[in-house]
């Protein structure tokens, strides 16, 4: 076995996002409001599941424990069995979230919301995983809020991620 066998490619974010898919939410919002919006916006690009089978899996998700994480990040994340491949959406809300019910109780300024089949478990955690790395120290989530824009948010996180 060789060292590129034995070791894995560190997992890409940029892949899983798309322009359309990066909202940008300015003024007061509230958890409902943007999980929503983030469910509509997957489920205009994923032919395989639909906004309400998102919604009940996500809000459902959220009822058990909420998804904040801390630092003004959360990761709202769902596995389904239509879902063929992961993906994601981003909601960038500069003004906080105050009604998340983050773990640290600071209001969220930037919602991941990942979406995969009930296969791909593994992957679904390494997913989880390469966001909390990337983004808990801060630096990234502020390039992202002073970017304010979808494509400028896409080009910073390849930067990072090379």
């Amino acid at each position: 076995m060789n060292k590129e066998e034995k070791h894995e490619a560190p997992i890409q974010l940029g892949p899983l996002l798309s322009p359309s898919r990066v909202l940008i939410r300015k003024g007061k919002q509230t958890k409902k409001e943007v999980l929503t919006a983030l469910a509509e916006a997957i489920a205009a690009d994923e032919e395989s599941v639909t906004q309400d089978e998102l919604e009940w899996g996500i809000f459902h998700r959220e009822s058990l424990m909420s998804t904040g994480i801390g630092n003004g990040i959360a990761i709202p994340h769902v596995l389904l069995p239509n879902m063929e491949q992961n993906c994601m959406a981003l909601a960038l809300c500069p003004d906080g979230i105050a009604d998340y019910q983050s773990r640290d109780s600071i209001p969220v300024q930037l919602v991941f919301m990942l979406a995969a089949g009930k296969s791909q478990k593994v992957m679904h955690l390494k997913i989880l995983a390469a966001i909390g790395a990337l983004f808990y120290d801060g630096r990234l989530k502020a390039a992202f809020l002073a970017a304010g824009e979808p494509k400028a948010c896409l080009q910073i996180l390849a930067r990072a991620e090379n």
